[in-house]
């Protein structure tokens, strides 16, 4: 049917052979202005620049031919074009478009009915082993027309097979069931045991130096308390007033050898309970350092 459909009938005439002997005619005038030679000065500069005009004039014209020319030779192509992309090319494409969406169509109802019989198996397999938190999903099969029932099923064993390793595994640890079930929460969060053991350890080593933090600001805070309780039963009592002539002859009995002590104390009292200590202390002949 397609046999000798398009031909051409004449080509495209165009006489060109006057082109070369303009061309050697082109190179006589160009080496006889002595470009090379020539110098740009204030002086000469306009009668380079007209030179310059003069050669892009000639070329233009030169290029408006070979323009229309173009345009000549390549009309009869571009009619023809047109007409073969509308009555050929834009028929073959709309009929080839229709059968792709058609096969498109069938190749997805295989792709879901297959993936429809692998769920249905993963379910079977997460029934059968107590697995109730694993999406299908997450094992990532990569379900097309092309892979094979049976290579699907394999690997969903295999997936299976591991996740029921490693819930044996945590149930076997010789932990409380508590850590056991911080472990499996975490477990069910990644897939993956050495993680999940890792994040539920650094949980639980958190949560033990919080409740010993706590319970040591607990204790600091009940010190406090019967440390302040017990200072307001006993206040400090201010000393009585004792005579001058009394402190001399305590004075005079102190035996001359007796040792003085350095120390230091804080009390806690009224202001007239403090001004009594501190005439005591002077009175005494105390030094306050």
């Amino acid at each position: 049917m397609n046999e000798n459909l398009i031909t051409v009938q004449q080509l495209p005439v165009i006489l060109y052979e006057r082109i070369e002997s303009v061309g050697q005619e082109i190179d006589k005038r160009i080496a006889a202005l002595e470009l090379d030679k020539q110098l740009v000065t204030e002086e000469t500069k306009k009668s380079v620049k007209e030179t310059r005009a003069m050669l892009n004039k000639e070329l233009k014209d030169f290029e408006e031919q070979r323009k229309r020319i173009k345009e000549q030779v390549a009309a009869p192509y571009v009619a023809f074009e047109k007409a073969y992309n509308t009555f050929i090319k834009e028929r073959y494409e709309k009929a080839e478009g229709i059968l792709k969406v058609k096969i498109d169509e069938f190749d997805n109802r295989l792709k879901a009915d297959k993936e429809a019989r692998i769920k249905a198996y993963f379910a079977e397999l997460c029934q059968a082993n107590n697995i109730d938190f694993l999406p299908f999903e997450r094992l990532g099969l990569k379900i097309n027309t092309t892979t094979i029932d049976k290579n699907l099923q394999d690997l969903t064993n295999g997936y299976i097979d591991n996740v029921v390793k490693s819930l044996e595994f945590i149930d076997s640890l010789n932990e409380t069931a508590e850590y056991k079930a911080e472990i499996l929460t975490e477990y069910k969060q990644t897939l993956d045991v050495t993680s999940a053991m890792r994040n539920a350890q650094y949980r639980k080593q958190q949560r033990e130096y919080e409740l010993q933090r706590l319970e040591a600001q607990k204790a600091r805070a009940a010190q406090a308390k019967e440390a302040a309780e017990a200072k307001e039963v006993t206040p400090l009592q201010a000393p009585e007033e004792v005579k001058r002539e009394e402190r001399i002859e305590k004075k005079e009995e102190e035996p001359a050898t007796e040792e003085v002590i350095q120390t230091s104390f804080t009390v806690q009292g009224t202001y007239e309970q403090l001004k009594a200590l501190k005439a005591y202390i002077i009175s005494n002949n105390i030094k306050i350092l």
